[in-house]
């Protein structure tokens, strides 16, 4: 009788763990960066918007969502991105404000660090490096 509730209990407190790799949500207003890209590979132009804690790009011609990766020294506060490009003044693009993007898509693939993981789980949209931005016409 000892031997099976010490069984039970063993297998209940197998079922209460969780696996060591587990992914965690995105954190409020936490954007995907990484080291600045200067390829250019795409032009698209659309607005940002924020939903379900992701950050998504949408293009007006496809309406696809992107997921922007913006170069390190980005921000975003909640109502905007302060885009930030080596060397040039930081450059603040609103929510909903349309506006030219420049860089290159990525596959998930090529964002290999568990850094991404969470934005790929949760968000999924493709990648995009954000090389440029600049308002639209």
């Amino acid at each position: 009788m000892r031997r099976a509730g010490l069984l039970v209990l063993g297998l209940l407190a197998s079922c209460a763990t969780y696996p060591r790799q587990s992914v965690r949500p995105l954190r409020p207003l936490e954007l995907a960066i990484a080291p600045y890209q200067d390829a250019v590979t795409a032009t698209l132009t659309g607005s940002l918007m924020y939903e379900g804690g992701c950050l998504w790009f949408r293009d007006d011609q496809t309406r696809a969502r992107l997921l922007p990766v913006w170069p390190i020294g980005s921000i975003f506060n909640g109502t905007s991105v302060i885009f930030h490009q080596p060397g040039k003044s930081d450059q603040p693009i609103l929510i909903g404000e349309e506006f030219v993007m420049e860089g290159q898509p990525q596959p998930w693939s090529a964002l290999s660090t568990p850094a991404y993981a969470p934005f790929e789980r949760q968000c999924g949209a493709q990648p995009f490096y954000v090389s440029r931005v600049h308002p639209a016409d």
